[in-house]
């Protein structure tokens, strides 16, 4: 039973935004790190061998992977982010609403930025299957796409109280950030490391806007509660 209890406990722990914070910045920085050093280029280039879309493969494979790509795009994910940011205003929800606005701008901020910094070199270009005009690292459609998808999971879940549902829904956003950034390797216009360091990133921004919020939230609830009157 004290075994059982030290697990949960350890979960719980996992469970709050400055845990993950800490602990998703730190994988990023890591990732970061082995990218600009060149330490993780020869397991880059094995994995990237491996995962290559072949060129005999039918054509509807890649008409695949560029749709679910596109999932990911600048586009979509901003037209989901200005869907998402007005209807939480509509509900009343501006503190979440501004919040996220925020999220989305800081990740982009962030994906570009470090592209420029780090200036990593892009996959030979014989092997893109879809046309890119930016540097590799971090991958800006993993980054913005765990902030969007994850952050909307986290949406739907605070609107239900249902486990079922809601493990479903993190497992329907996992599903489809992991199948958006493994779609841009198989299309060639990224090393796995690039996809990897822009998971981390976006998820260290939904860990920090999870934060942000649950701070307002007590800060909030300090404010109203009633001050006890000190006794004489």
């Amino acid at each position: 039973m004290k075994q059982n209890s030290e697990v949960g406990h350890y979960i719980d722990m996992l469970k709050t935004p400055s845990v993950q914070v800490i602990l998703l910045g730190t994988c990023f920085v890591l990732v970061m790190l082995f990218v600009h050093l060149g330490v993780s280029q020869s397991m880059d280039e094995a994995l990237y061998a491996s995962l290559q879309l072949n060129t005999d493969a039918p054509k509807w494979v890649a008409d695949v992977l560029r749709d679910i790509t596109a999932l990911g795009s600048n586009t979509v994910l901003l037209f989901v982010a200005v869907v998402v940011v007005v209807g939480l205003a509509m509900h009343k929800q501006r503190n979440k609403a501004y919040t996220f606005a925020l999220a989305v701008l800081l990740g982009l901020c962030i994906a570009f930025a470090l592209k420029a910094g780090i200036d990593r070199p892009r996959p030979p270009l014989s092997q893109h299957n879809v046309d890119v005009y930016t540097q590799s690292f971090p991958s800006a459609h993993a980054t913005l796409s765990t902030l969007v998808y994850f952050y909307l999971a986290y949406l739907l879940c605070h609107f239900s109280s249902h486990r079922k549902v809601n493990a479903f829904t993190y497992f329907a956003a996992a599903f489809l950030v992991f199948a958006i950034g493994l779609s841009r390797v198989m299309l060639g216009v990224h090393w796995p490391s690039d996809v990897l360091g822009g998971w981390f990133a976006g998820g260290s921004v939904v860990a920090i806007c999870l934060y942000i919020i649950k701070w307002k939230q007590k800060l909030h609830i300090s404010k109203t509660e009633p001050v006890q009157p000190k006794e004489q």
